[in-house]
């Protein structure tokens, strides 16, 4: 479409790998690579703070790193990894970039979320699973997490131009799997392609059908619902609050 694209990768080889492929794919030569660790609080501030020096607008972002692990990993913060990389790496890079968003007409944040959700739990005492760690189990509470952070965050943008949705993009794929050593669980391999697992991301983002809709989910191009505990407001404004003490917002 364009569009100037900004990439955002940990590894600056497959990074510069990717930038190289959609430039040849899209015959477009205006896609940028920043660097981060969606896991490290610094390392999104940095790449945020570089961001922000080299544009001064930001019409959609897309949050869509993803983690699951087969064993419980801290990252420098004491900050359980999948928690700080699904959730928290959603909720500070949004806040980060949020008065570039706002500063356009109209702009659109995109939050990729899993229909793994509906295993999901937010249990404030032990969000981090210290004792009880299964892989499976904390993906999916930071998937319930994404879509609680998706409606509260539509609820405070409520007024002006950015709109917010969530998405599950189907079981896709790629590298993205896991066998939990510490259960018979299996997550599965994809069963449709990343063309097709893009396909509600790209809906969301540049869609007139979308323009004017916030704070929902979808999957397939379609507003569906999500599970019961994820509209639960008094449980989402303390994960929020959690959130915020755990990123370091003021």
């Amino acid at each position: 479409m364009g569009a100037t694209t900004i990439i955002v990768a940990r590894d600056q080889n497959r990074g510069e790998q990717t930038l190289y492929e959609i430039q040849k794919e899209s015959k477009n030569e205006n896609v940028d690579l920043f660097l981060c660790d969606f896991s490290s609080e610094k390392s999104i501030r940095d790449f945020a703070d570089s961001f922000k020096n080299r544009y001064d607008r930001l019409d959609i972002l897309v949050n869509n790193a993803g983690l699951m692990n087969h064993k419980r990993i801290v990252n420098e913060a004491d900050i359980e990894l999948t928690f700080a990389v699904n959730h928290l790496g959603y909720f500070l890079t949004t806040h980060l970039l949020l008065d570039t968003l706002k500063e356009n007409s109209q702009a659109r944040i995109v939050v990729v979320s899993s229909d793994a959700h509906l295993n999901g739990k937010i249990d404030m005492n032990n969000l981090m699973h210290k004792h009880d760690y299964n892989g499976f189990d904390a993906y999916c509470d930071t998937k319930l997490a994404n879509l609680m952070f998706t409606y509260k965050m539509a609820e405070n943008l409520k007024g002006t131009q950015v709109t917010i949705n969530a998405l599950h993009p189907g079981v896709v794929k790629t590298r993205f799997s896991v066998t939990d050593r510490n259960s018979d669980l299996t997550f599965p391999m994809g069963i449709i392609s990343p063309e097709m697992g893009a396909e509600t991301q790209i809906y969301l983002s540049t869609s007139d059908d979308v323009a004017d809709i916030s704070g929902k989910y979808f999957d397939n191009k379609q507003i569906i619902s999500s599970s019961p505990i994820s509209y639960d407001k008094r449980l989402a404004d303390k994960l929020w609050e959690k959130s915020i003490e755990l990123t370091n917002l003021q």
